[in-house]
């Protein structure tokens, strides 16, 4: 084959490409090189003067997975959470939203005595900044006292 085949072999459909890829190149480079593609530098005090900033306490509440194992039992009602509020910061507009914060999941299945754990504190909301992100929590765990079956030929009034 010729070198001249290969260069003048569909001429038309190769210079129409090279106008293209010429065209792109400069579309692109005018892009880059405007004032709106830059990414414009905000100094700490413009972006709070932008957006009110708050701290709100809020209250932690404890997320529960699984089942209690057979023969225990927890009483929810001394489930102690420490601290019970954490402060959050963000702009007013997410945390107003905010009215509590999770734990990391506490598997109930894992636990046959009491247990005092530090989880893990988060939220969906963005941009907000916790305080403290961890908590203690005591969880009590109770065996579940079972009355031992009487025989037969213990109980005086079971017919014969």
């Amino acid at each position: 084959m010729k070198f001249g085949n290969i260069f003048f072999n569909n001429f038309l459909a190769k210079i129409i490409s090279l106008i293209l890829a010429v065209l792109t190149w400069f579309y692109v480079f005018d892009l880059i090189n405007s004032d709106s593609f830059h990414q414009k530098k905000e100094s700490v005090e413009d972006i709070f003067s932008r957006y009110k900033f708050v701290v709100k306490e809020v209250a932690v509440k404890p997320v529960f997975t699984g089942k209690v194992r057979e023969g225990y039992k927890i009483n929810f009602d001394n489930v102690k959470i420490e601290p019970q509020k954490i402060a959050v910061f963000g702009p007013e507009e997410a945390i107003g939203g905010v009215k509590e914060l999770r734990t990391d999941k506490i598997d109930l299945g894992e636990y046959t005595k009491n247990a005092n754990l530090r989880l893990g504190v988060n939220s969906d909301t963005k941009f907000l900044r916790i305080k403290n992100n961890a908590v203690n929590i005591y969880l009590p765990v109770e065996a579940i006292k079972r009355e031992p079956e009487q025989n037969a030929s213990d109980n005086p009034n079971a017919p014969q």
